[in-house]
């Protein structure tokens, strides 16, 4: 592994040790209750200094360092540089670090701005015959501004198309380390747009739409891709209340983007086909959590040669054994000619396998360690094992991967 990464690694798995530490705390210092507080620099009510102007003020910090490793069916001759004698199964790298500013403001409205961080060390890549480290690109990840008027909630600027289920959830939330990749294949990544829904996150029946830019500039990382008539997207979701503490989505998209008018200067970002629709159920029952999901993506863009449409299933119940500790199981299944995307972080980096395949499935076994259980998103230390079998081939002949993937990794969220 990398020097500078491993240090980072193990100065933030320090951090997560804070908690047992608490002879060498200042007293009346508590870890879980005090750091979050630290970020939210201004806090008009906390502080006893309301006023009409400005409510909160908060800094932003999102950190990830994982590991990754995969074991292929067949052994390691199909691992990147394994002919050569200097393959590698195993890879590490600061996933998300994002720093950045939220204010709220004359009582309705949010402005957020987040920035990812440049210059970190990221995963090695394997080109020209040599391993090589990677370099994280610094570009704004959320800027916005949003404005509560009862009923209704509006968002304006870059930030997240909320569809589809696993996607939907923030990243400090999910409970495994990666999302499915069905999901990761379809879902648009944070654009510029404007978005409408029900203030109420609760109400029994809740709705949501929009409508976003799909492209992202290169060397530009501030300014929106207004450079193609129909390349936009549209997204609507409906959902209602299943219970005390269920809820059931019904989400879709559309993408206007016309494969023959390429954009110009700019890289497509939006859906993963021309047409998505997710039904997902969530529900929660004491200490068990359950999602269950059903995908389609129909027309998909950027695929292999012959891919049309994709479909997929995807199950995730999770267990608190003790207030620090989660079990999490997942399956998912994805099906499509030759048009099912693959894991992009370790299997396609560390592993020369197609990139698509006709089918797949993937079982998922992990374990969460929550530092501070009534603040889940705080901080986490996570581990998983995830069994994948692709069948079927590329259109060039490739065979997808079949085999383990290993993961760990530690997550904060302030």
């Amino acid at each position: 592994m990398k020097t500078v990464s491993s240090t980072a690694c193990a100065l933030l798995l320090g951090a997560c040790c804070l908690p047992s530490t608490a002879a060498s705390e200042p007293q009346g210092f508590t870890f879980c209750e005090s750091l979050p507080r630290l970020f939210k620099s201004f806090d008009a009510k906390r502080d006893g200094a309301e006023n009409p102007w400005v409510q909160e003020v908060a800094v932003k910090l999102r950190a990830q360092y994982q590991w990754g490793s995969i074991d292929p069916n067949g052994g390691g001759k199909r691992v990147k540089g394994g002919t050569a004698g200097n393959g590698r199964r195993h890879n590490d790298e600061w996933r998300r670090v994002r720093l950045g500013l939220q204010a709220r403001v004359l009582r309705h409205f949010t402005f957020c701005t987040v920035w990812n961080v440049h210059g970190l060390d990221t995963r090695d890549q394997y080109k020209n015959g040599r391993w090589s480290d990677g370099v994280s690109r610094g570009i704004v990840e959320e800027l916005y501004l949003s404005g509560t008027f009862k009923p209704v909630t509006f968002t304006l600027g870059k930030h997240k198309p909320s569809f589809i289920g696993e996607y939907r959830q923030s990243s400090a939330k999910i409970v495994t380390m990666e999302r499915s990749s069905l999901v990761n294949q379809l879902a648009p990544a944070k654009l510029y747009g404007l978005s409408v829904k029900n203030a109420d996150k609760k109400a029994k029946l809740g709705w949501e739409g929009g409508l976003w830019v799909n492209g992202e500039h290169d060397d530009n990382w501030a300014s929106p891709a207004f450079n193609s008539g129909d390349n936009v997207m549209l997204g609507a979701s409906l959902s209602c209340a299943t219970g005390e503490a269920g809820r059931l989505y019904l989400d879709y998209m559309h993408s206007c983007v016309n494969e023959d008018h390429p954009q110009a200067d700019s890289e497509y970002a939006g859906p993963g086909a021309r047409d998505i629709l997710a039904l997902t159920w969530e529900t929660q029952q004491d200490k068990l959590s359950f999602m269950a999901e059903a995908i389609a993506g129909f027309n998909v863009i950027g695929g292999d040669e012959g891919a049309e449409n994709v479909f997929g299933l995807i199950f995730i119940p999770s267990y608190r054994v003790t207030p620090h500790v989660e079990a999490v199981f997942r399956y998912q299944l994805a099906a499509g000619n030759n048009a099912v995307g693959h894991d992009s972080r370790y299997v396609t980096t560390n592993g020369a396998f197609a990139k698509t395949s006709d089918l797949l499935h993937g079982l998922y076994f992990g374990v969460n360690y929550y530092v501070c259980p009534e603040k889940t998103d705080t901080m986490r230390i996570m581990a998983g094992a995830e069994y994948i079998n692709s069948h079927g081939t590329a259109a060039n002949g490739d065979k997808g991967f079949s085999g383990w993937n290993y993961s760990m990794g530690v997550r904060c969220n302030f």
